[in-house]
This record gives C-alpha cells, sequence and structure tokens, in this order.
C-alpha cells in the first residue's frame, strides 16, 4: 500500500497497480476500499483495521489463499453503504451516480418529495424497525422477495414485503446481525415493541449513556458498574474479516435452532427451499441440500418469473451431474434476466466447446469484462 501525494491510495502487487478510489467505513473500526477499471467498481483485497492499526484482508477475503482482483461491487452491496446508487443501463457494476455514504434520506425519505419525509420513532413499530432492519438484519439468509428490488424500498415501508430473513441454526455475532440479535435477548422479548434499536442509538449523536436505559427498567442493579460491558461484550463476527461487534443478544446465549422466519411468518416454500440450498452449499452439509430439493421443485412448478430460483436449482443439478437439465434450467434463468454474467460462464462451461459456448461468454465478458493485469 501507498500513499500518493494529497493523500490518496495506491495498491500495488508484483503485476500491477490500481488506485483505490472509493472506500466503505468511517475508519473507526475500519475500512474497506474499491477501484475502478473502465468505469466499473470492484473490491480490492486489502482493508484497513483501526482497532490493531494495520492492514489485512477485509471481509469476504479472510479465507482466501489467493484473493482476487474481480470482485464486482454490485447494487446490492452498496445499497447499505452508500444513499443511492444508480447502475447504468445493462450493467451489474459501472454506476451512473452514487450517493456516497449514509446520508438523511436513507432514514427519512427523499428530499425531493418533502411532504412523505418520516421521523421513524414516530412510525408504527414494525415500519420503525424496518428503517433500523434494512441494513442491520441479515440473517442466517437473507433473501429478496420475487419480483422485488431492494432499492424500491423507502422509510415508512415494511421491509417484510421486499425481503425474507431466515434466522436459526447458528448463534455467534455478525456483521449486520444486530437486529436478530436483540430480538433473541430476554429484554425485548420483556419489553416487546418498547424497546428498540433508538432507545439506545441517537443516529445524529455520537453520545449515549447506555446505563441509564437500561436502569430505566432493572431500578436496583446488581451491579454498579458498565452495563453494556458484562451484557453485551465485543466480540469477533463471524463473517467480519478481522473486526469486532456488539453482541446485541444481551446475555442470551444463542441457542442452535431451526430454521425460522424473522417475521414470524410461514415461510413459502420458494424462500425456504433456497435458504437450505444456500446454508447447503455454504456450510457443504447435503443435510440441506436433501431439505431444499422438494420445496425448489414446488416453488418452480408454480411457473412465475424468478430468475434466482432456477439458477439455484441449475447449479444444484449441476453438481449432481445431471448436465442437460442443468443447461434447461440455466437458461430460463437467463431468459428472465439476461444481467448474469456469472450464470452465463455456467452454462457455456456446460455446453462444452462451441459457437453458443462462446457466444455466451461474449455475453458475459461485455457484462463483466475480465480484468486486465
Amino acid at each position: 500500500m501507498r500513499i500518493e501525494a494529497g493523500g490518496s491510495l495506491r495498491l500495488e502487487w508484483p503485476k500491477g497497480a490500481v488506485d483505490l478510489v472509493f472506500f466503505i467505513g468511517s475508519r473507526r473500526m475500519g475500512r474497506s476500499f474499491a477501484f475502478q477499471q473502465d468505469g466499473r467498481l470492484y473490491q480490492a483485497p486489502a482493508g484497513y483495521y483501526a482497532n490493531r492499526g494495520a492492514w489485512d484482508s477485509p471481509p469476504g477475503y479472510e479465507r482466501d489463499a489467493t484473493p482476487d482482483f474481480s470482485r464486482p461491487i454490485t447494487a446490492e452491496c452498496l445499497f447499505c453503504h452508500a444513499t443511492r446508487a444508480r447502475l447504468s443501463s445493462g450493467a451489474v457494476n459501472r454506476y451512473d451516480e452514487i450517493g456516497h455514504g449514509i446520508q438523511c434520506e436513507r432514514c427519512h425519505g427523499s428530499p425531493a418529495e418533502h411532504e412523505k419525509l418520516v421521523s421513524p420513532g414516530k412510525l408504527a413499530p414494525r415500519l420503525r424497525d424496518s428503517v433500523c432492519e434494512q441494513c442491520h438484519l441479515a440473517g442466517e439468509v437473507r433473501l429478496v422477495q420475487p419480483g422485488k428490488r431492494m432499492e424500491d424500498f423507502g422509510p415508512g415501508q415494511d421491509l417484510a414485503e421486499y425481503v425474507e430473513v431466515f434466522t436459526g441454526v447458528s448463534g455467534g455475532v455478525k456483521v449486520n446481525g444486530h437486529a436478530e440479535a436483540l430480538a433473541a435477548s430476554r429484554c425485548k422479548q420483556a419489553s416487546g415493541n418498547r424497546l428498540w434499536c433508538g432507545t439506545c442509538h441517537n443516529p445524529h449523536s455520537t453520545q449515549a449513556n447506555y446505563n441509564a436505559v437500561c436502569r430505566s427498567c432493572h431500578a436496583q442493579p446488581h451491579n454498579p458498574g458498565d452495563c453494556a460491558g458484562c451484557h453485551m461484550p465485543k466480540a469477533r463476527a463471524s463473517d467480519g474479516g478481522h473486526s469486532v461487534f456488539t453482541d446485541h443478544s444481551i446475555s442470551t446465549r444463542q441457542r442452535t435452532a431451526a430454521l425460522a422466519s424473522y417475521f414470524g411468518r410461514q415461510p413459502s416454500p420458494r424462500n425456504l427451499g433456497l435458504a437450505y440450498a444456500r446454508l447447503g452449499v455454504r456450510q457443504r452439509d447435503p443435510e440441506y441440500l436433501e431439505k431444499a430439493w422438494p420445496l425448489l421443485r414446488q416453488a418452480a412448478s408454480v411457473q412465475q418469473p424468478d430468475p434466482l430460483l432456477y439458477s439455484t436449482i441449475a447449479g444444484l443439478l449441476q453438481a449432481g451431474g445431471r448436465k442437460e437439465q442443468a443447461i434447461l434450467y440455466y437458461r430460463l434463468s437467463l431468459e428472465q434476466d439476461p444481467l448474469q454474467p456469472d450464470v452465463m460462464r455456467k452454462l457455456a462451461d456446460l455446453l462444452g466447446p462451441g459457437e453458443e459456448a462462446q457466444r455466451w461468454r461474449r455475453k458475459a465478458a461485455a457484462i463483466l469484462p475480465p480484468l486486465r493485469n
């Protein structure tokens, strides 16, 4: 890493160098960085950790023996790290506009529609909590509902209409797992809707008296010291690189539980099947994949546009050696969403040598070209 004149950062390695033109994080905990090539935005495999005063692999790269430079920063990535991100037509990581940082409109609505601005604390509990959950609710698996786009969500709406979030299976601290950890706590379960993120956190101020909040319920604390220091300790996040985050479960040990909807509803076969499939691949657990198959088949029988469903089925078929069926489902997924370069490359690999496979590779390269060294 080298600091250029004027304070800009340049990442160099034996085969090349890139200027780090975009960063995520306040640097209180750390920062991740991105670079551009041909106007497209990619994640850099280097991050700064303020708590250690050191550079290291950023979240997502910590288990990679040979970090790459080809990870596109998509609109899904920027949803929680930029106020708005408007993709260029036909692109997955080239933007016409990025509203840097988290500005007022992320929680209050667009200033262009002043009469529709909201005050989160005055909303009904489900809508109020949705404002925080849009970025602080990860679960074990988070799926966008079919036909929905996260960029269309706005303050004052119910996040449950846009996503399904599955919790359970494992505990531990997650980078964006504050909402589900709080929901699992005895404090939240006893207090109900009275306890929410805004009870302790004021987004407009860094000053907070957490002890006063705790003692508003616990009038006779067993210890005059720091409540949060003992009951909400910091721990290393399972999905957060080398960072530590506050455990919001408030002394409740998160036990392994069955996969369930965070919103307390009966999940659809589609969502539950996709969740089991994602967990099965991530954890290399065939039991989850066995649970996924009948649910995915049931969801596919509905025959409605759902490119994620069909590409997931194709991937499982491919892993099982069912080449021809996998090809059919990859094609069906691409018919419904042609901006999937990874799916195009998987289809091309299955098709083998030939002009059709080369056409798919050229299409994928047009959307997400290979990086130049």
